[in-house]
C-alpha cells in the first residue's frame, strides 16, 4: 500500500455530514458494515468531540427513523448503536495517544461483557431457557423465515437443502445458533474494532502529517498473544476432538469456540509476521494489497497458525536478521 501523503481534507459542514450519512449507509450494507465505524471515528478526529459526537447523533436518529419507518423493526437501529460505541472508542483511543493493542483488547472485552451479560440478565428475567429465547424469536419472525424458505426452495445449490432443513425446523435451528453465535459475535467484534484501528491510525498518520504521533498503524501490527495462552489452546483442542467422550456434545461445542476466539488473536500476531515478511522481500504497491487480501480471505487458518508458532520460533527476530 502507499505511505504517500495524502492532502488533509477541507473541513466544511457538507463533509462532516457525508462522514455521518456514511457511516449509516454502510451500516445498511452487509459485507460493507464491518467498516461503519470508520466514517464516525474519522470525523470525531477531524472536526473535534463536539461536532464528531453531534454528527454521531444524528447517525443515530437516521437510522432510527429508517428502521421505523421502512423496516417496523429496531435491529438496524441497534446495529448503529454497536457502530457508534465503537467509533466513539476507537477516536478516543487515537485522541488520547493511548496503546492502541491494550485499548482494542479492553473495549472489545467490555463490550461483549454487556452484550452477554444484557443478554443472560433477560433471559433469566423472563424465566426461560437460552433456547426457549431463541426459538420464540424465531417464531415472531416467521414471515421473514418464510420468504427466506421460498429462496432456498428456488436454488440450485446443494447445500440449500441443508439449510431448509433448519429454517423448517425452529428447534434445529436454535441449537446450531447457540453453537455459532458466542465466537461469530466475539471474532465480529475484534474484527470490526482491530480494522478500523488500523485505518484511522494510518488516516490520521497521512492526513495529519505535521503533527506527532505516539502510535500509528504499525503498532497493531505488533500484536503479542501471551504465552500462558497456548495452555488454553490445548484446553480447546482436546475438547474439540474428544469432547462428546468426556461426556457430553456441549464440550465439544466450547473446544471448538475457545480455538475460533483465540485463532483471531493468533491470526492478528501472524498478520504481523506476514507484513514483515511481505517487506523482508520487498513487495510493494498494488500487488502487495492484492496478496493481503487473498491471504487473509483464503489462507487465515495459516496466519492463524505462523502467530500460534511465534510464540517458540519469534519469526520477526530472524527476518530482522536477514534486514541487517
Amino acid at each position: 500500500m502507499s505511505t504517500e501523503l495524502m492532502q488533509a481534507p477541507q473541513l466544511s459542514t457538507a463533509r462532516l455530514l457525508l462522514l455521518g450519512v456514511a457511516s449509516v449507509v454502510l451500516c445498511l450494507s452487509f459485507v460493507m458494515a464491518v467498516f461503519a465505524p470508520f466514517p464516525l471515528a474519522m470525523a470525531i478526529i477531524l472536526y473535534g468531540r463536539s461536532k464528531g459526537y453531534f454528527t454521531g447523533l444524528l447517525g443515530l436518529g437516521l437510522s432510527f427513523t429508517f428502521a421505523q419507518l421502512v423496516y417496523q423493526d429496531l435491529t438496524l437501529f441497534g446495529f448503529y448503536v454497536c457502530i457508534f460505541i465503537f467509533g466513539v472508542s476507537i477516536a478516543e483511543i487515537c485522541l488520547r495517544n493511548l496503546k492502541p493493542i491494550k485499548s482494542l483488547v479492553t473495549v472489545g472485552m467490555m463490550f461483549l461483557s454487556l452484550v452477554f451479560g444484557g443478554f443472560l440478565l433477560t433471559i433469566k428475567t423472563q424465566n426461560i431457557t437460552v433456547k426457549g429465547f431463541i426459538v420464540e424469536k424465531i417464531q415472531q419472525s416467521e414471515a421473514w423465515f418464510s420468504e427466506q424458505k421460498q429462496i432456498f426452495e428456488k436454488s440450485p445449490d446443494s447445500g440449500a437443502i441443508q439449510v431448509l432443513e433448519l429454517l423448517n425446523d425452529p428447534s434445529k435451528l436454535a441449537d446450531e445458533v447457540i453453537k455459532t453465535f458466542p465466537s461469530t459475535i466475539f471474532m465480529g467484534v475484534f474484527l470490526m474494532l482491530w480494522f478500523n484501528t488500523f485505518l484511522i491510525l494510518k488516516s490520521r498518520r497521512l492526513l495529519q502529517s505535521g503533527d506527532d504521533f505516539t502510535y500509528s498503524e504499525k503498532s497493531l501490527l505488533h500484536f503479542k498473544v501471551p504465552f500462558g495462552f497456548v495452555g488454553l489452546v490445548i484446553v480447546g483442542l482436546v475438547l474439540a476432538v474428544w469432547g462428546s467422550q468426556l461426556g457430553s456434545p456441549d464440550y465439544e461445542t466450547l473446544g471448538f469456540t475457545i480455538i475460533k476466539c483465540l485463532g483471531l488473536f493468533y491470526f492478528f500476531q501472524g498478520f504481523g509476521v506476514f507484513n514483515e515478511l511481505l517487506n523482508f522481500v520487498g513487495m510493494r504497491g498494488f500487488f502487495r494489497t492484492l496478496i493481503v487480501i487473498f491471504v487473509i480471505f483464503s489462507a487465515n487458518y495459516l496466519i492463524a497458525g505462523i502467530g500460534l508458532f511465534d510464540n517458540w520460533f519469534e519469526f520477526r527476530k530472524y527476518l530482522k536478521k536477514q534486514n541487517k
